[in-house]
């Protein structure tokens, strides 16, 4: 590992991360957002990055537009990561690939006409999913009825129509470094939008077998670094892959882990990420 390793860009920090940072011995770089401009935020992490070779970028805030900022840096900085996040994020990609890979697999379909979109979703079992695209919502049509209310909205097309996935839901937060994929937490999301519990009450077998199924997702995407945050549903075929999205916002989930470990977000990246770079623990050293 080399110098730049130890070398992090931390967005509007609070000063405990910022101290824990140096704490640990990393280089800190700091910057706060210029008003409400998250243009000029991009440009001038872009900037900061390039000029002294910074590999680390985090930000832990709960301001989506920050999150959105730092990773349009970030592809800037490395444009390899675009196709990485094209396959989390785009819904039809990402289904296209765990299905081709024999991996969370899941009917779906692809349409790009209202008429087709309306024939599938009055032939199919209800309820049925629609994905309108990264960022642009999840439509649930739980009868034939709710079809038309559907169309009239007048929804963006191409959409991926899945079948509807049954069971306890999973909030799965991993951080990847070096393509090496750590889970930093579990959370119980219950049947629908009930309470969050952390740590997720699992056995051991469903546990392993989400933690596998994430793993292999962000293996397949080809990700070699950043948060990802990946909805799993429990069904009775095995975990599947609701969606996944990068920089996730905290939230709610962070902030009820933070409460039951005692460690905010922005330290367990650190730690992860002073790991390894540490060549001692490359060696299997303590």
């Amino acid at each position: 590992m080399g110098r730049n390793d130890w070398r992090i860009l931390l967005i509007e920090p609070e000063p405990s991360l910022l101290a824990a940072a140096r704490a640990r011995g990393f280089e800190t770089w700091s910057l706060r957002s210029p008003g409400a401009d998250p243009d000029a935020l991009r440009a001038r992490i872009v900037e900061t990055a390039r000029v002294h070779g910074i590999r680390h970028v985090l930000y832990v805030g709960d301001r989506p537009a920050l999150h959105h900022a730092v990773e349009e840096a970030l592809v800037l900085v490395s444009p390899g990561r675009a196709a990485s996040l094209h396959t989390l994020q785009d819904p039809a990609t990402m289904r296209r690939t765990l299905n081709q890979a024999g991996v969370s697999v899941v009917n779906a379909v692809v349409v790009a006409s209202m008429g087709a979109a309306r024939v599938w979703l009055e032939s199919l079992r209800h309820p049925a999913v629609v994905k309108t695209g990264p960022g642009r919502g999840i439509d649930i049509i739980r009868d034939p009825g709710a079809v038309e209310a559907w169309v009239a909205g007048r929804p963006s097309l191409p959409c991926v129509i899945e079948e509807f996935l049954e069971g306890p839901r999973l909030i799965v937060d991993t951080f990847t470094h070096a393509g090496a994929h750590h889970v930093l937490g579990m959370t119980a999301a219950g049947l629908a939008d009930g309470p969050l519990v952390h740590p997720a009450d699992l056995a051991d077998l469903p546990a392993a077998a989400a933690r596998a199924t994430v793993r292999a997702l962000l293996d397949l995407s080809g990700l070699d670094s950043g948060r990802v945050r990946t909805h799993v549903v429990l069904t009775s075929q095995g975990p599947r892959i609701a969606s996944a999205q990068a920089s996730p916002v905290p939230g709610p989930v962070a902030r009820l882990r933070e409460a039951v470990t005692g460690q905010d977000p922005g330290a367990e990246v650190l730690a992860v990420l002073a790991k390894g770079a540490d060549p001692r623990f490359l060696a299997g050293r303590d």
